[in-house]
Protein backbone atom coordinates (compact mmCIF):
# COMPACT_ATOMS: atom_id res chain seq x y z
CA UNK A 1 0.00 0.00 0.00
CA UNK A 2 2.84 2.22 0.82
CA UNK A 3 4.18 1.64 -2.90
CA UNK A 4 0.97 2.64 -4.28
CA UNK A 5 0.57 5.59 -2.35
CA UNK A 6 4.02 6.54 -3.11
CA UNK A 7 3.63 5.71 -7.13
CA UNK A 8 0.17 7.62 -7.30
CA UNK A 9 1.72 10.73 -5.88
CA UNK A 10 4.30 10.54 -7.94
CA UNK A 11 1.97 10.37 -10.96
CA UNK A 12 0.19 13.19 -9.57
CA UNK A 13 3.59 15.34 -9.67
CA UNK A 14 4.45 14.39 -13.19
CA UNK A 15 1.27 15.18 -14.59
CA UNK A 16 1.42 18.52 -12.62
CA UNK A 17 4.56 19.12 -13.91
CA UNK A 18 3.50 18.54 -17.37
CA UNK A 19 0.63 20.63 -17.08
CA UNK A 20 2.95 23.76 -16.27
CA UNK A 21 5.41 22.96 -18.83
CA UNK A 22 2.43 22.56 -20.96
CA UNK A 23 1.16 26.25 -20.24
CA UNK A 24 3.98 27.49 -20.47
CA UNK A 25 5.52 27.01 -23.87
CA UNK A 26 1.98 26.99 -25.34
CA UNK A 27 0.76 29.41 -28.18
CA UNK A 28 -2.62 30.29 -27.40
CA UNK A 29 -5.13 31.45 -30.02
CA UNK A 30 -8.12 34.14 -29.08
CA UNK A 31 -10.90 32.93 -31.22
CA UNK A 32 -11.54 36.81 -31.89
CA UNK A 33 -9.51 39.41 -34.36
CA UNK A 34 -6.95 41.36 -32.94
CA UNK A 35 -5.43 44.19 -34.11
CA UNK A 36 -2.81 46.46 -32.95
CA UNK A 37 -3.51 44.23 -29.33
CA UNK A 38 -7.13 45.19 -29.29
CA UNK A 39 -10.04 42.85 -29.66
CA UNK A 40 -11.46 44.10 -32.63
CA UNK A 41 -15.23 44.27 -32.64
CA UNK A 42 -16.51 45.37 -36.47
CA UNK A 43 -19.58 44.23 -38.18
CA UNK A 44 -19.82 42.28 -41.03
CA UNK A 45 -19.49 44.53 -44.02
CA UNK A 46 -18.31 47.36 -42.16
CA UNK A 47 -15.55 47.02 -44.87
CA UNK A 48 -16.85 46.56 -48.74
CA UNK A 49 -14.28 46.33 -51.34
CA UNK A 50 -15.06 44.38 -54.53
CA UNK A 51 -12.64 41.50 -56.07
CA UNK A 52 -10.77 42.17 -52.87
CA UNK A 53 -8.64 39.70 -50.60
CA UNK A 54 -9.75 39.74 -47.22
CA UNK A 55 -7.40 39.22 -44.66
CA UNK A 56 -10.06 39.90 -42.15
CA UNK A 57 -13.05 42.32 -41.23
CA UNK A 58 -10.63 45.31 -41.06
CA UNK A 59 -8.33 44.93 -44.29
CA UNK A 60 -8.00 43.77 -47.60
CA UNK A 61 -5.75 43.88 -50.66
CA UNK A 62 -6.78 44.51 -54.43
CA UNK A 63 -4.20 44.05 -57.43
CA UNK A 64 -5.01 46.00 -60.34
CA UNK A 65 -2.96 45.95 -63.45
CA UNK A 66 -2.40 49.36 -64.97
CA UNK A 67 0.28 49.97 -67.19
CA UNK A 68 1.21 46.58 -67.85
CA UNK A 69 1.95 46.10 -64.09
CA UNK A 70 0.34 45.19 -61.27
CA UNK A 71 -0.76 48.07 -58.53
CA UNK A 72 -1.24 46.84 -54.65
CA UNK A 73 -4.43 48.28 -52.96
CA UNK A 74 -5.12 48.56 -49.56
CA UNK A 75 -8.30 48.96 -47.49
CA UNK A 76 -8.41 48.97 -43.83
CA UNK A 77 -9.59 50.90 -40.57
CA UNK A 78 -6.55 51.75 -38.09
CA UNK A 79 -6.36 53.02 -34.78
CA UNK A 80 -8.20 50.90 -32.82
CA UNK A 81 -9.69 52.18 -29.81
CA UNK A 82 -9.79 49.94 -26.64
CA UNK A 83 -13.30 49.43 -26.95
CA UNK A 84 -12.23 47.53 -29.89
CA UNK A 85 -13.79 50.25 -32.79
CA UNK A 86 -11.41 51.97 -35.02
CA UNK A 87 -11.38 55.54 -35.64
CA UNK A 88 -9.53 55.62 -38.99
CA UNK A 89 -9.76 54.12 -42.18
CA UNK A 90 -7.21 54.29 -44.70
CA UNK A 91 -6.48 53.22 -48.41
CA UNK A 92 -2.84 52.87 -49.80
CA UNK A 93 -1.65 52.35 -53.30
CA UNK A 94 1.70 51.08 -53.58
CA UNK A 95 2.41 51.90 -49.81
CA UNK A 96 1.11 55.47 -51.25
CA UNK A 97 -1.55 56.93 -48.93
CA UNK A 98 -4.54 58.47 -51.20
CA UNK A 99 -7.49 58.36 -49.07
CA UNK A 100 -7.73 58.83 -44.98
CA UNK A 101 -10.44 59.31 -42.56
CA UNK A 102 -10.03 60.44 -39.04
CA UNK A 103 -12.65 60.66 -36.21
CA UNK A 104 -14.97 57.03 -36.70
CA UNK A 105 -17.74 56.24 -34.63
CA UNK A 106 -18.72 53.16 -35.54
CA UNK A 107 -20.14 52.15 -32.31
CA UNK A 108 -22.74 54.37 -32.30
CA UNK A 109 -23.13 55.59 -36.13
CA UNK A 110 -23.12 51.50 -36.80
CA UNK A 111 -23.34 51.34 -40.81
CA UNK A 112 -23.52 54.88 -41.29
CA UNK A 113 -19.68 55.12 -40.95
CA UNK A 114 -19.22 51.87 -43.43
CA UNK A 115 -16.49 52.18 -45.94
CA UNK A 116 -17.75 51.02 -49.47
CA UNK A 117 -14.95 51.09 -52.51
CA UNK A 118 -16.88 49.78 -55.79
CA UNK A 119 -16.73 50.61 -59.73
CA UNK A 120 -13.09 50.54 -60.35
CA UNK A 121 -12.11 50.67 -63.77
CA UNK A 122 -8.51 51.85 -65.36
CA UNK A 123 -8.77 54.67 -67.08
CA UNK A 124 -6.15 55.67 -70.55
CA UNK A 125 -4.19 52.53 -68.87
CA UNK A 126 -3.04 55.35 -66.56
CA UNK A 127 -5.14 55.90 -63.91
CA UNK A 128 -7.50 54.32 -61.43
CA UNK A 129 -11.12 55.25 -61.06
CA UNK A 130 -13.33 53.93 -58.27
CA UNK A 131 -16.24 55.44 -56.11
CA UNK A 132 -16.58 55.47 -51.58
CA UNK A 133 -19.49 55.34 -50.29
CA UNK A 134 -19.62 56.73 -46.35
CA UNK A 135 -22.32 54.69 -45.35
CA UNK A 136 -25.08 52.96 -47.01
CA UNK A 137 -27.95 55.69 -46.42
CA UNK A 138 -27.59 57.32 -49.56
CA UNK A 139 -26.33 60.36 -51.36
CA UNK A 140 -22.69 60.02 -49.62
CA UNK A 141 -20.89 58.99 -52.33
CA UNK A 142 -17.34 60.36 -53.96
CA UNK A 143 -16.17 59.67 -57.32
CA UNK A 144 -11.85 59.14 -57.20
CA UNK A 145 -9.55 59.13 -60.22
CA UNK A 146 -5.81 58.26 -58.57
CA UNK A 147 -2.76 57.15 -60.32
CA UNK A 148 -0.22 55.07 -59.53
CA UNK A 149 2.03 56.80 -57.37
CA UNK A 150 -1.15 57.93 -55.27
CA UNK A 151 -2.00 61.13 -56.45
CA UNK A 152 -5.98 62.28 -56.39
CA UNK A 153 -6.68 63.44 -60.23
CA UNK A 154 -10.04 63.48 -59.19
CA UNK A 155 -12.19 63.80 -56.18
CA UNK A 156 -16.25 64.80 -56.63
CA UNK A 157 -19.28 64.07 -54.39
CA UNK A 158 -21.09 67.25 -54.95
CA UNK A 159 -20.99 67.13 -58.50
CA UNK A 160 -22.72 70.71 -59.46
CA UNK A 161 -24.24 73.48 -57.14
CA UNK A 162 -27.20 73.34 -55.22
CA UNK A 163 -26.45 69.76 -53.35
CA UNK A 164 -26.14 68.09 -56.92
CA UNK A 165 -25.06 64.57 -55.54
CA UNK A 166 -24.45 61.32 -57.03
CA UNK A 167 -27.51 58.71 -57.11
CA UNK A 168 -25.95 56.46 -55.16
CA UNK A 169 -29.76 54.68 -54.59
CA UNK A 170 -29.30 53.42 -58.28
CA UNK A 171 -26.92 52.76 -60.73
CA UNK A 172 -25.75 55.70 -61.49
CA UNK A 173 -22.20 55.31 -63.11
CA UNK A 174 -21.04 54.25 -66.32
CA UNK A 175 -17.12 54.13 -68.04
CA UNK A 176 -16.73 54.44 -71.93
CA UNK A 177 -13.50 54.44 -73.84
CA UNK A 178 -11.51 57.53 -71.76
CA UNK A 179 -14.82 58.83 -70.26
CA UNK A 180 -16.89 58.28 -67.00
CA UNK A 181 -20.74 59.36 -66.59
CA UNK A 182 -22.48 60.04 -63.62
CA UNK A 183 -25.78 59.80 -63.15
CA UNK A 184 -26.79 62.61 -60.02
CA UNK A 185 -29.55 63.98 -58.25
CA UNK A 186 -30.62 66.98 -56.14
CA UNK A 187 -33.66 65.26 -54.64
CA UNK A 188 -33.29 63.98 -51.10
CA UNK A 189 -35.74 60.88 -51.25
CA UNK A 190 -38.16 59.69 -54.21
CA UNK A 191 -40.23 63.13 -53.84
CA UNK A 192 -38.63 65.38 -51.68
CA UNK A 193 -36.54 68.23 -53.10
CA UNK A 194 -35.25 70.90 -51.87
CA UNK A 195 -36.80 70.55 -48.44
CA UNK A 196 -40.35 70.12 -50.15
CA UNK A 197 -42.34 68.11 -52.16
CA UNK A 198 -41.61 67.99 -55.87
CA UNK A 199 -44.86 68.76 -56.65
CA UNK A 200 -44.44 72.23 -55.32
CA UNK A 201 -41.11 72.96 -56.89
CA UNK A 202 -40.96 75.06 -60.41
CA UNK A 203 -41.42 72.63 -63.47
CA UNK A 204 -38.85 73.88 -65.29
CA UNK A 205 -36.00 73.50 -62.50
CA UNK A 206 -33.41 71.01 -63.15
CA UNK A 207 -33.49 67.86 -60.22
CA UNK A 208 -31.52 65.68 -61.75
CA UNK A 209 -28.74 65.06 -64.43
CA UNK A 210 -26.22 62.99 -66.22
CA UNK A 211 -22.51 64.45 -66.47
CA UNK A 212 -19.47 63.19 -68.45
CA UNK A 213 -16.52 63.40 -67.37
CA UNK A 214 -13.85 63.26 -70.42
CA UNK A 215 -9.92 62.77 -70.01
CA UNK A 216 -7.94 65.47 -72.09
CA UNK A 217 -4.31 65.62 -71.68
CA UNK A 218 -4.21 64.01 -68.56
CA UNK A 219 -7.41 66.11 -67.32
CA UNK A 220 -10.70 65.40 -67.13
CA UNK A 221 -13.34 68.18 -68.19
CA UNK A 222 -17.03 67.84 -66.91
CA UNK A 223 -19.72 68.45 -68.88
CA UNK A 224 -23.79 68.45 -68.27
CA UNK A 225 -25.10 65.94 -70.82
CA UNK A 226 -28.70 65.49 -69.90
CA UNK A 227 -31.00 67.35 -67.69
CA UNK A 228 -34.06 66.32 -65.89
CA UNK A 229 -36.55 68.89 -64.84
CA UNK A 230 -39.15 68.81 -62.00
CA UNK A 231 -41.89 68.04 -64.64
CA UNK A 232 -40.47 65.11 -66.43
CA UNK A 233 -39.51 64.03 -62.93
CA UNK A 234 -42.91 63.80 -62.18
CA UNK A 235 -43.89 62.29 -65.08
CA UNK A 236 -41.47 59.91 -65.41
CA UNK A 237 -41.82 57.99 -61.79
CA UNK A 238 -45.53 58.64 -62.15
CA UNK A 239 -46.21 61.08 -59.36
CA UNK A 240 -49.62 62.09 -58.29
CA UNK A 241 -49.60 65.85 -57.47
CA UNK A 242 -53.48 66.29 -56.74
Amino acid sequence: MKILKIFGVGLVFLLALGLIIFASVHEYSDSHLRIEGVRVKLYENALMVNDCNFINLAKCEKIINVGGKDQRLVFEYKNFKPNGYPLSASATINGKEFYREDGLDIEDKGYVDHKIFLNFEVIDDKYIAFTLTKGQVGRTTTLYVIDTNGEVILEESEIDKDNMLIKDTEEFITYKDNSIEIYASRMTDSINYNGKSICDADKKEIVEAYYTYTLKDDKFSKKQTKAITAKEYIKDKEINCE
